[in-house]
């Protein structure tokens, strides 16, 4: 049996915090200032703030069994809030080849090659994050042919960068049992070379799920070793909470046992998946009358947070669903949502009928209009602005989308470093370019933006997702996407995004994502003003401590 003690858990004296101390009525209406002090002193009693001030106002909460540390010369923010990402799936991952990043298509036939020299024949050999478009040396993709060359004798298979396409070999294809002749599954696509022979490649879940579900499972244990991985990473990077979307009820169950083995170190949000990989549309619809509870469910650290549907695909793969444009690349072709309206809408209504609030993944134009339809829908039954229903992404915004939004009280999840490094730009029209995913557009619009990443598909780390919504230059070319500074934010407005607004989507805002008496005590420290000074300085800064409920998890 522990102790209680009257005084402070943690007191942190002397740092620059910046507090964050703003609602997101007030973020919506287009407040951003907030109160910033100067040799200021934090306490924490019971993983909760009781007192924010000057270090001398904190000095009183200072006791025998009180841990002091003296951050002069630092920068204090609250711990930074993740609102769309795949932390079990980045866990999993973690155990993989990294192709994150890596620019030469023969660097990665070079280190399968080494792979394979060193695993045993039969066993599967996964790699992640490759991405064709910032390729130097040609951006023509690997397909089953070459990898059967690299590995004859182990199935192998490539997760693309945006997660919506794998490349094969042929014992891979062979595990799932993939031929030339297999139907083209619904909401999906199995590629083909010219001569009819499957070439590897698969298109969006409905293709790519089956390939998945014939790995060999991981053991209970290895459930439980990603969620320590990601978490450990997370925390690297002064996240405390996230939003973990597109989970099945296995993944579920794993958060908690490790919840109930104290293995989380960061606030896990879940996002419950409907998806044709699951079952068709009736499926789905019977999946959610079937779920024992809804958003909410839960306690501080872990809990049900809403559903999630995937409307469209992505630009790359040329699954997005677009409308007022046609693709560029491709004249005459403007892409299909996985869902029809009748289906979405019906989605949706149900589940704000049952309570649960609904995340949307939308790419394209037609999917974002399909959704807010929905939404729309859904707002007959019950308010949805009390659900917090919510887009994901968002990549094409436009002006006429923007009251309907407002008027519903939807935000949207963006993620500016997978916009700034997937190098998409050239498949884009011009005018396009200088406004999809615009954090400063849904500023100035009232629309609440929280910051995010998609992890795995990019880093989760949030300085770099600020410093591309502050830039928003395009990593792969060089260039600005956007037209004077309307798409751009403040620095203040970035930590706004990875803080405050991007606790709203976990429905927290009310005591997380700030530094204030009675929110969380889950802080992180800096050594240097990177908010106040250059702005290339969010490139190189690292986290120097990172704290949760007042306890420290980690530090540099």
């Amino acid at each position: 049996m522990s102790t209680w003690y009257p005084e402070a858990d943690l007191v942190i004296q002397h740092p620059k915090i910046y507090t964050v101390a703003i609602t997101c009525d007030e973020v919506k209406e287009g407040k951003t200032d907030f109160p910033i002090i100067e040799d200021g002193g934090v306490a924490a009693k019971d993983g909760k703030v009781i007192a924010v001030g000057t270090a001398t106002d904190v000095q009183q909460f200072i006791g025998e069994h009180t841990e002091v540390i003296d951050a002069s010369g630092k920068i204090l923010t609250p711990g930074f809030v993740e609102c769309h990402m795949h932390c079990k799936w980045t866990g999993e991952q973690m155990l993989n080849l990294d192709f994150n990043g890596v620019t030469s298509r023969q660097a990665i036939l070079d280190a399968l090659k080494e792979k394979v020299a060193s695993t045993p024949a039969g066993e599967w050999i996964e790699g992640d994050g490759w991405n064709e478009l910032i390729w130097e040396d040609s951006q023509e993709v690997i397909t089953r042919r070459e990898l059967d060359e690299v590995a004859p004798d182990n199935p192998l298979i490539l997760l693309h960068m945006s997660a919506h396409t794998v490349a094969a070999n042929s014992r891979a294809l062979e595990e799932v049992g993939y031929t030339k002749d297999t139907p083209q599954p619904e909401g999906g696509e199995i590629g083909h070379y010219d001569d009819g022979e499957l070439d590897g490649m698969l298109y969006e879940n409905a293709a790519l799920m089956p390939m998945f579900a014939a790995k060999p499972p991981l053991t209970e244990e290895q459930h439980l070793q990603s969620l320590e991985l990601i978490g450990q990473r997370l925390n690297s990077f002064g996240i405390t909470s996230a939003i973990d979307a597109n989970l099945n009820y296995k993944q579920m169950r794993a958060y908690n046992e490790a919840r109930k083995q104290n293995r989380l170190t960061y606030r896990a949000n879940l996002m419950f998946y409907l998806d044709p990989q699951f079952g068709s549309f009736e499926d789905n619809l019977r999946r959610l009358e079937e779920m024992d509870c809804v958003t909410g469910f839960g306690d501080e650290m872990l809990k049900l947070n809403g559903c999630k549907v995937t409307l469209d695909g992505i630009t790359a793969a040329f699954t997005a669903a677009m409308s007022r444009r046609e693709y560029r690349q491709r004249p005459g072709f403007y892409g299909d949502t996985i869902y029809t309206q009748e289906e979405i809408d019906a989605l949706v209504c149900k589940a704000t009928e049952l309570g649960w609030q609904f995340g949307i993944h939308t790419i394209g134009d037609a999917s974002e209009d399909r959704a807010l339809h929905a939404f729309q829908e859904a707002n007959k039954i019950r308010p949805v602005k009390e659900l917090r229903h919510y887009l994901i992404h968002y990549q094409l915004p436009y002006e006429d989308q923007c009251p309907i939004m407002k008027e519903l009280g939807v935000g949207v999840c963006l993620q500016p470093t997978l916009v700034s490094q997937m190098g998409e730009e050239p498949l884009f029209w011009p005018e396009q370019v200088e406004r999809f995913q615009s954090p400063g557009l849904m500023f100035s619009n009232g629309i609440i933006a929280g910051g995010s990443s998609d992890c795995p598909v990019v880093t989760p780390d949030p300085l770099l997702g600020m410093y591309y919504a502050i830039t928003r230059v395009d990593e792969t070319t060089g260039k600005t996407l956007s037209k004077g500074d309307e798409s751009k934010v403040t620095p203040i407005q970035a930590l706004i995004m990875w803080t405050k607004n991007a606790a709203f989507f976990s429905h927290d805002d009310d005591k997380m994502g700030s530094v204030e008496v009675g929110s969380f005590a889950d802080m992180c420290l800096f050594d240097n003003d990177f908010i106040a000074g250059n702005v290339e300085d969010y490139r190189t800064t690292k986290v120097a401590t990172t704290i949760l409920g007042g306890e420290v998890m980690y530090e540099r």
